[in-house]
């Protein structure tokens, strides 16, 4: 949703970049509505596209968590009514802290309230920050939330953090910063048909996005709208010559499956690593071993699901 002047109840907005969505955004939004319901007014959301840091330090991006419709999903069910957009350029970077406000201010004549991490930084060269921001928005009538941090294990909950548990495969941690199962989305393509020949046909998934678990064999689900098949998936090692041909697919053999998914929009859900990659003298004893790790794999999602 664009920028849009149109609202006339009192208007709190939540601000950030919130890739992922974790629990330490969703604390932020929470805020927002508690909020916005004292004032008897709409919680609402404004974020950045791009991602800030692939405009101003491409190469050094962090590989986002989530897409931009899984973001605006994951917000949403936080119980933000509106999502605006705000285009990041160089043009709108150089702002100083004052601009930015001012600018939200006109944009949005009933603006009553914001809401940030207590790290926000905004304006060039991030001279906008917690310090500032409080006198900054009271200036425009604008009452300013700072929401601490929320922790897990001594540290803050970020996308940092979830990004680097995700690279390990680590995916229970993964799990707690987010607050749900890390997923990837993406459609359903056509691959080598090697897990078919050895009786564990696949969906291979390709997925929207480039950041993957560590390579092996997850415990997952395959979640579709009519609900979350559990399986088990095979992430790809990148460097494999064999997947330079079919793409980096990620693939998750659901048992009993046979639906016809090819070209459907779906999403893989990620509950355990099992294993690493290992290399088999056969086909009988790579089956076998297919088969315990579905075993695994069902046991897993049992575990996690009761």
């Amino acid at each position: 949703m664009p920028l849009s002047a149109a609202n006339e109840a009192p208007l709190v907005l939540a601000i950030g970049q919130f890739d992922g969505v974790h629990r330490g955004h969703q604390a932020v939004f929470r805020t927002a509505v508690e909020s916005a319901a004292q004032l008897g007014g709409i919680p609402a959301c404004l974020t950045f596209r791009p991602h800030v840091a692939q405009l101003l330090n491409p190469a050094g991006a962090p590989l986002l968590l989530a897409t931009p419709e899984q973001n605006e999903a994951l917000i949403a069910a936080c119980g933000i009514q509106q999502i605006h957009v705000i285009p990041f350029t160089r043009e709108f970077a150089a702002m100083g802290p004052a601009e930015f406000l001012s600018l939200l201010k006109m944009e949005f004549p009933s603006l009553a309230e914001i809401a940030v991490g207590e790290n926000f930084t905004f304006g060039k060269d991030r001279a906008g920050h917690r310090g500032t921001l409080p006198s900054l928005a009271a200036a425009l009538g604008l009452r300013a939330h700072l929401v601490a941090h929320v922790e897990h294990g001594g540290a803050p909950v970020s996308s940092t953090r979830i990004r680097a548990a995700v690279a390990a495969g680590d995916l229970p941690l993964a799990k707690i910063l987010l607050g749900r199962a890390f997923a990837l989305t993406g459609a359903v393509v056509r691959g080598r048909a090697v897990g078919r020949s050895l009786g564990f046909p696949t969906a291979n998934v390709r997925p929207d996005l480039p950041i993957r678990p560590a390579p092996g064999i997850y415990a997952a689900r395959l979640v579709l709208t009519d609900g979350a098949h559990p399986g088990a998936a095979f992430v790809p090692n990148p460097a494999d010559p064999a997947q330079a041909h079919f793409g980096p697919v990620v693939e998750i053999h659901v048992p009993g499956f046979a639906r016809d998914l090819y070209g459907r929009e779906v999403e893989v859900a990620f509950t355990r690593r099992l294993r690493g990659h290992m290399h088999f003298t056969d086909a009988a004893a790579a089956s076998a071993q297919i088969g315990r790790d579905v075993q695994a794999a069902l046991a897993a999602d049992a575990e996690e699901n009761p």
